[in-house]
Formats: structure tokens, C-alpha cells, sequence
């Protein structure tokens, strides 16, 4: 069986997790500039707070919109990776167990020099 399903399926999860961060950092940048441009005077930020206060609340609304945009499409890539590495492992196994096999069925004799490296 060649896995190419399950192999696709990982690449699928990796290139998500790639967009899923590139999204984050577009729409907190987004954010920023909506906030600061399009929307100066937020009601939720002026219940009472200074300017440096809404500056603050501003740039932690985009900060926490990029780190939860990071911290979901990184799960998406380490997992995707993982699947791929499990994939790789099995096939480097299967070929270690297809030697084995063949080196335990062969028949011809080998070289007499061959013979005597080997331990005993």
C-alpha cells in the first residue's frame, strides 16, 4: 500500500495551518488599522478609560488575534508533519523487513572472505 491518501491528507493539514497563520497576521494588522482609521471611537473602548488605555486595549485585541491564529495553524502543521513522519517510518521499516527476508531466503553461497567477517 502506498498511503497516498493519508500522505495528501497531511500536506492538506500543513498548507492549512500555513494559511490559518498568514490569516492571523492579516486580519490583526487589519484590526490595527481598522481601529486606529476606520472606527477612532469604538464604544468599547470608552467606557471610561484614557487614551492610553484604549491604545493599550487596541493593541491587545490584535496581538491575541495573532497569537490564537498562531497557536492553531502551528497544531495544524506539527500534526500534519507527524502524520508524514509516521508515514516515512513505516516505509523505512518495511524495507529494513523486505532485507531481512530476502537475506535470510537466499540461497547462493557467499565469498568465503564474506564468511569469515561475520560473527559467530
Amino acid at each position: 500500500m502506498r498511503y497516498g491518501f493519508t500522505r495528501g491528507v497531511a500536506r492538506i493539514e500543513i498548507a492549512t495551518g500555513v494559511i490559518i497563520i498568514v490569516a492571523a497576521a492579516v486580519l490583526a494588522v487589519v484590526w490595527l488599522y481598522a481601529s486606529f482609521n476606520v472606527y477612532p471611537q469604538l464604544p468599547v473602548f470608552r467606557v471610561g478609560s484614557s487614551p492610553r488605555q484604549e491604545l493599550v486595549a487596541r493593541v491587545l485585541v490584535g496581538v491575541a488575534l495573532f497569537v490564537a491564529g498562531f497557536f492553531i495553524g502551528t497544531s495544524f502543521i506539527v500534526t500534519g508533519q507527524l502524520i508524514l513522519v509516521f508515514l516515512d517510518i513505516r516505509r523505512r521499516l518495511a524495507r529494513i523487513d523486505r532485507r531481512l527476508r530476502d537475506w535470510k531466503t537466499s540461497t547462493e553461497p557467499e565469498s568465503p572472505l564474506t564468511e569469515r567477517l561475520r560473527p559467530r
